[in-house]
């Protein structure tokens, strides 16, 4: 057999078996043309509702994401801005959440316990108005 013939085999065969691998890994962008990547949203909730009646939101392009089991799963532009937020089927609630940056994991913390927050915007307040 010609020994070219069996270095291209083997080059093509090792070349394979790496672009195999990487993919597997993940080292590809799976988005692909359009840009988008596969977010997987965990919730922390604190709060004394269930994790139904929060939804993962990205204001940007709109797109919403409800939880399952403190999971949710959506396709989003790398960076895009994700946020928690109260399903709009319960108007009567209302919360603030923190904004993340989408990237394959993003953590979400539903923390209504908390009074730091109030504790903050109060201390900025004060200082700004002087009392």
């Amino acid at each position: 057999m010609n020994p070219y013939l069996i270095g291209a085999l083997l080059l093509a065969v090792i070349l394979s078996v790496a672009g195999l691998t990487m993919a597997w890994l993940g080292l590809f962008d799976r988005g692909g043309r359009d840009g988008l990547i596969d977010v997987r949203v965990t919730l922390s909730n604190s709060c004394p509702v269930e994790d139904t009646y929060f939804i993962a939101y990205a204001p940007e392009s709109g797109r919403t994401a409800r939880f399952s089991n403190g999971v949710a799963n959506m396709r989003l532009k790398r960076g895009e801005i994700l946020r928690l937020a109260i399903d709009p089927a319960y108007p009567a609630i209302q919360y603030a959440g923190y904004d993340e940056k989408a990237s394959r994991e993003v953590a979400l913390v539903a923390d209504c316990m908390s009074s730091e927050r109030q504790n903050m915007i109060t201390r900025t307040l004060r200082q700004q108005f002087g009392n």
